[in-house]
């Protein structure tokens, strides 16, 4: 119970923090590879990576944490994605879309090591702390 604390706690703070608006970002979400959250914890420190050759389907999802740390997904929501670039930092628009759901492999072929997929939510109630996956 105390890591569902923690993890509602910060979704709140950071939001109200970075935004300053008291109904924006209430409802915390994460990015899902088949169903399973991308970040390692769902913490402020938590990481983001996933191999180039990763196989599924992408997903922005809110979850609801059990007291062991798995993660139940609650709903797909609409995103878009943009691409890092590793060697200059430019952020690029993967695409005009904006998806519910899209194969990993379609994302990562834009990809090269050391990039990183930004996941954009479409609804300001939607926090999104581990929006930025690192492709290793």
């Amino acid at each position: 119970m105390r890591v569902l604390q923690v993890i509602f706690l910060f979704c709140v703070l950071s939001s109200t923090a970075l935004f300053g608006q008291g109904s924006d970002f209430t409802n915390c979400t994460a990015v899902l590879l088949n169903n399973k959250m991308v970040v390692n914890e769902y913490t402020p420190t938590g990481k983001c990576e996933l191999a180039i050759d990763a196989k599924g389907v992408f997903t922005v999802q809110p979850v609801s944490l059990s007291d062991n740390g798995s993660a139940e997904p609650q709903g797909k929501h609409r995103f878009k994605i943009a691409i890092r670039d590793f060697n200059t930092k430019t952020m690029i628009s993967f695409s005009d879309q904006t998806y519910m759901e899209i194969d990993a492999s379609k994302v990562l072929s834009q990809c090269r090591k050391g990039d990183s997929i930004v996941f954009i939510t479409m609804d300001r109630g939607l926090a999104l702390p581990h929006n930025e996956v690192l492709v290793k």
